[in-house]
């Protein structure tokens, strides 16, 4: 038995749509309600009592209130059904690139959604409730919410693809760090968002009736979701891309420097030897006893180094 404290922490919204929405109260809730849209914590203690007591059944109740879930969807019943979906978490505080879990259980003509953290998406499907401009049914709200998770991540992406963009008409600008993160965005998003495309196929093959009127509606939301992992399959690629132009970069520089560096070693290669060789304390050494012949050794150096610069100038080696 869930004590008075907890029994109703579950709650957080409820509208009967229609012509005319209604908000739903927490009485109206000790019963499941035809056209009626629940939407529920689902991290709170009292909503597995709850989910119980209205008739839905343990598996599906796993379902709803599993801790980590991938998007898809399971038709459970001639007009029953569980779809799971991802979202940009866009609030404060929290990183967007852990995307959200909303799921969505269509029961008895009436819609279930439970979340841990607040969502964009359906906090402005809730909005267009209290304004009185809510779809005019339940699997149109359905539509409506999804079309609205899938507008956030294509705005979230929008900043990504104009760095991606910047870098690839700026590499000599970009660096390995900030590729690095982004890439690292995008590959989090995409482990969802090719699920949830598979989920959104599943649900349009589904062949329910009451699907028939929102089967554009759904398609659109297909496509978008579509368009929207090729997009980060382009900007991946294109960090690929941006990664190997900077690795040929370095690797031209590294080898420049390797160049220049045997380049002079070769210069004074001569050089060392003949000043290792006359620097052999034994005796018979030339010009031990002349006071020009340290100048002279000089000049013959600086000789041998003029002709090897320009030697190897001819040869094109610099």
């Amino acid at each position: 038995m869930v004590n008075s404290e907890t029994a109703t922490d579950w709650f957080i919204d409820g509208w009967q749509l229609g012509d005319t929405p209604r908000q739903l109260t927490l009485e109206d809730c000790e019963t499941l309600e035809k056209d009626c849209w629940y939407h529920c914590q689902r991290d709170a203690t009292g909503l597995k009592h709850w989910l119980s007591k209205v008739g839905v059944p343990p598996s599906l109740t796993s379902a709803l209130l599993a801790d980590d879930t991938r998007p898809r969807f399971e038709l459970l019943g001639e007009e029953t059904f569980l779809l799971i979906l991802r979202g940009i978490n866009l609030n404060e505080g929290n990183n967007p690139d852990d995307m959200l879990s909303i799921r969505f259980l269509y029961f008895k003509g009436c819609l279930i959604s439970t979340r841990k953290y607040p969502s964009r998406a359906i906090a402005e499907a809730r909005r267009q409730c209290e304004e009185g401009n809510s779809p005019p049914s339940l699997l149109a709200m359905l539509a409506t919410i999804v079309d609205k998770l899938n507008r956030n991540i294509e705005t979230f992406l929008d900043p990504i693809e104009e760095d991606i963009e910047y870098y690839a008409e700026h590499q000599d600008e970009a660096d390995s760090q900030s590729l690095a993160h982004l890439n690292k965005r995008l590959l989090k998003i995409r482990r969802f968002l090719t699920p949830q495309r598979y989920a959104l196929d599943d649900l349009l093959h589904s062949e329910m009736a009451s699907l028939e009127s929102l089967r554009m509606p759904l398609l659109n939301c297909r496509d978008l979701v579509v368009r929207i992992n090729e997009s980060i399959n382009f900007y991946i690629d294109q960090i690929q891309v941006i990664n190997q132009h900077l690795g040929q970069m370095q690797s031209e520089k590294v080898n420049r420097n390797t160049y220049l560096i045997s380049m002079i070693s070769i210069i004074f290669l001569p050089i060392s030897f003949l000043t290792g060789l006359l620097g052999v304390n034994i005796g018979g050494m030339p010009g031990v006893d002349s006071s020009t012949a340290f100048w002279l050794f000089c000049i013959a150096l600086i000789v041998v180094t003029v002709f090897e610069i320009i030697l190897f100038r001819r040869m094109k080696f610099i």
